[in-house]
């Protein structure tokens, strides 16, 4: 997991865990909660969970947890320290902060709006619209000019997850659906790297540029070619 408070990604070791509680539903056998702590090993700082599993019923009568199935850090809450280049226009800014202060509470909703946001991208600034997500990745990672290193980041889109068992991730984006672990974060990840090749880099390239220009024009030299 990453730590909340050092953003560094560490194995906790639970310390302490309270008994489980049923789940509410009946139809549902020995599958209930509990709410544990540790310590992050890098900087000491406390973590509490709530987690989600199967538990098993001991002779004293106490619910404890055998498998956990899911969790989440409920303490301290994320701080969501990914940073947005000034380039990248502002409703998509919003949306990638949206779908980074998410993840710790749900990794699914995270993942829908990262998926939404880059089909948004492609529709918008590469003019890329099949109304499928997976057959607009095709084309956009067959455009000329895009980085070996983009066009398989945004193509493992489509791999991670089960991405072809779920059809709704390609028609519908922003519907709230299950993910695989790792998911979300590698969505926020692909989603930096295309903001950097389709808004960061362009533009401080030609905000040098035109620096550079004003030099030579001051200097009664010639602009340069595009």
């Amino acid at each position: 997991m990453i730590c909340p408070s050092c953003e560094v990604g560490v194995r906790l070791d639970v310390d302490d865990a309270s008994e489980a509680y049923p789940q509410q539903d009946p139809a549902i056998k020995n599958y209930g909660f509990d709410v544990a702590h540790g310590f992050c090993p890098e900087c000491g700082a406390l973590i509490v969970l709530l987690r989600h599993g199967r538990y098993s019923i001991e002779e004293s009568g106490e619910r404890n947890l055998v498998e956990v199935l899911e969790e989440q850090i409920i303490h301290p809450q994320h701080k969501g320290k990914r940073r947005v280049a000034p380039e990248v226009p502002v409703n998509y800014r919003q949306d990638f902060q949206e779908a980074n202060a998410v993840l710790p509470v749900s990794p699914k909703a995270s993942a829908a709006i990262s998926r939404r946001l880059l089909q948004h991208v492609l529709h918008e600034d590469f003019k890329i619209n099949h109304g499928d997500l997976s057959n607009e990745i095709e084309e956009f990672i067959h455009r000329a000019g895009v980085p070996s290193a983009l066009s398989g980041a945004v193509d493992a889109v489509r791999n991670v997850g089960n991405f072809a068992s779920h059809p709704v991730k390609n028609t519908s984006t922003g519907e709230i659906v299950d993910v695989e672990p790792g998911e979300a974060e590698w969505l926020l990840d692909v989603l930096e790297a295309l903001f950097d090749f389709a808004f960061v880099q362009p533009r401080r390239l030609e905000a040098r540029k035109s620096a550079l220009n004003k030099k030579l024009a001051d200097s009664g030299k010639p602009p340069m070619k595009a």
